[in-house]
């Protein structure tokens, strides 16, 4: 079978959840001989992940606010006989629509969050969803990674017609590593520390200020209880401010962005994802994939997938009394957190599957009508 030649795009200046999935579908790709390359910002993270994976990249010269990224990417498009374009976030889709028109290629565009709730009804917000509507004027389809994000993007008038619904994928590991037992006192913890852990862009969206409310409310109850943050962003020193004025220096530790994440949550307790929206994380199918029990808000894809105290432990978004409430009920029953996160595993393990999600990518690549 003769594949379309694809050029995914991706220029974000952090490595989060939609990088994980750029680079998934990559090596995915490159494992089945389809021919492709990624567009990323010169020097990324994602850029350096996908070189040291030996993965194409095609690194951008320019920064994402220059219009020049469009004349860029129509030209390699021509140049390197690119077919079908699928872009990732919301700069990419801007861009990668007028460099798809121009050198004349069908587009695809992989959306990874309800842009408007994302961003608080924000003017920023409405400029991310017009990007939508902009994109919908073409015969641009629509990826939705969750069935949040599906039902957001009909709410912003894409015909059905035009989405497909193919779900993040994380093949579990094969067995859990084991924690090194010099760990906790790396981080200046004892051994008997109960470590919640965190993956998280540092963004106001991500909610991490109302779990440092919560876990102010249950130190002096649950002495054993830390909390292990591990990501970066704009909002790090708002929330390292608030950590040392709540007096929680000693039990919060802000790793930064780390690429060993799937070394560090099997020697965590618990992962905790206190978003005020979200479509569906990569960093939570990891925790699950580690069989960690999970305390996430009750929105977006997660609210969809899971059931509270079935698959996770769910709490109202911004609320930190029930997030409070969570940290207890996780570190006061062993054996039921044990049993979420036994079935939270075997969900993802079920349903998540790499194979599926690039069978059906493909279909999309190659103008295949959804079978489903």
């Amino acid at each position: 079978m003769t594949h379309n030649k694809i050029l995914i795009i991706d220029l974000a200046k952090r490595f989060g959840g939609a990088e994980v999935r750029v680079q998934d579908t990559a090596a995915l790709l490159a494992r089945r001989g389809v021919p492709y390359a990624v567009a990323v910002l010169n020097d990324s993270p994602l850029h350096r992940r996908l070189e040291a994976a030996e993965l194409a990249a095609l690194p951008v010269p320019y920064a994402r606010s220059d219009p020049r990224t469009v004349t860029f990417m129509a030209g390699a498009i021509r140049r390197d006989g690119f077919s079908v374009v699928d872009a990732h976030n919301v700069q990419s889709q801007f861009w990668g629509f007028w460099a798809a028109k121009v050198a004349r290629v069908p587009l695809v565009a992989t959306v990874h969050s309800a842009y408007r709730l994302e961003h608080g009804g924000s003017r920023k917000g409405r400029a991310y969803e017009a990007v939508l509507k902009l994109l919908n004027t073409a015969d641009t389809r629509f990826i939705a990674v969750s069935e949040a994000v599906e039902t957001y993007l009909h709410a912003t008038g894409i015909p059905a017609k035009k989405i497909a619904l193919i779900h993040n994928s994380l093949r579990p590991p094969a067995e859990i590593t084991a924690a090194p037992p010099d760990f906790r006192r790396k981080l200046g913890w004892g051994d008997d520390a109960w470590i919640v852990a965190v993956v998280a862009r540092l963004e106001p969206v991500k909610g991490i200020s109302h779990l440092l409310d919560a876990l102010a409310t249950v130190r002096d109850t649950h002495p054993r209880i830390r909390l292990l943050i591990i990501g970066d962003g704009r909002e790090r020193a708002a929330l390292e401010t608030q950590t040392h004025s709540l007096k929680l220096a000693e039990i919060v530790h802000f790793a930064g962005f780390r690429n060993d994440v799937s070394a560090i949550l099997p020697q965590c307790n618990a992962f905790c994802l206190p978003s005020l929206s979200e479509g569906l994380p990569y960093a939570l199918l990891e925790a699950a994939a580690q069989k960690l029990p999970l305390l996430v808000s009750e929105v977006g894809g997660m609210a969809t997938l899971l059931e509270h105290r079935r698959t996770a432990y769910f709490a109202p978004p911004a609320d930190s009394g029930a997030l409070a409430d969570g940290l207890r009920w996780l570190a006061d029953n062993p054996i039921p957190a044990a049993e979420l996160g036994a079935a939270v595993y075997r969900l993802v393990n079920e349903k998540f599957n790499p194979d599926e999600m690039i069978r059906r990518v493909l279909a999309i690549y190659q103008g295949m009508p959804n079978d489903e």
